[in-house]
């Protein structure tokens, strides 16, 4: 199996070399509850991530040092929120998993999680309210974007 230190090239990646990129163990509804959060956060190693796949053809195995770039970001990340909100986490995580990991059933701890994080990390969500609006079936992507931006400016005004 050929190295892609050796050859520059991901066709034939070796395991060991595989198994120096490590994963991050954690459930996905963690994640779920503070993607927003998260995005933000990692924002710049999420970016380095997709141009690399967008300009190596998609071909993951290329993009391995960006990747584990974007996944230590999510470490580090969420060890600070398990530091910092560990507990309006686990009352937001506990109420997802309990209702069918439906936002809209978890304001309530979603508000308290949002506050806490707002306070001890200075990341606040954005457009969240705007992931649970239905958009009515013959509305079209551009209609439905423009009723977003015409509700956003009234949430602004307030």
């Amino acid at each position: 199996v050929v190295s892609t230190q050796s050859t520059g090239s991901c066709k034939k990646i070796s395991w060991e070399e595989l198994d120096k990129y490590k994963d991050y163990n954690v459930t996905s509804v963690p994640l779920m509850a503070a993607a927003d959060h998260l995005g933000q956060a990692c924002k710049d190693a999420n970016d380095r991530y997709m141009l690399c796949r967008n300009d190596t053809g998609a071909d993951p195995r290329q993009c391995l040092k960006e990747g584990q770039l974007v996944t230590n970001c999510t470490k580090q990340f969420m060890d600070k929120v398990y530091q910092e909100c560990q507990m309006p986490l686990a009352r937001y995580t506990t109420c997802l998993d309990l209702n069918g990991r439906k936002h809209a059933l978890c304001r309530a701890t979603q508000v308290e999680f949002d506050k806490c994080m707002l306070e001890k990390t200075g990341i606040s969500r954005e457009f969240t309210w705007y992931q649970d609006k239905q958009i009515p079936p013959m509305q079209t992507w551009p209609e439905a974007f423009r009723e977003f931006a015409s509700d956003f400016k009234n949430v602004i005004k307030h």
